[in-house]
């Protein structure tokens, strides 16, 4: 979210990424900060942006999944 210019960025104008955003933030902190719960959540995120034609860059490498 800090930045437009990460893996994602192909993606932001097909899928706003802020409903994402809420829910992720929201999980991770209800689970303590699991990082699988952000793993989850960046992985939906993904999905949904290549069912969308968005190309996406590695995003498991930056995010540690």
């Amino acid at each position: 979210k800090k930045t437009f210019q990460g893996p994602f960025k192909a993606c932001h104008e097909v899928v706003k990424p802020q409903d994402f955003y809420r829910n992720c933030l929201y999980d991770v902190c209800m689970s303590d900060g699991a990082k699988t719960i952000l793993c989850q959540v960046l992985e939906a995120y993904a999905t949904t942006c290549k069912k969308k034609g968005a190309v996406v860059q590695d995003w498991r490498t930056p995010s540690g999944c």
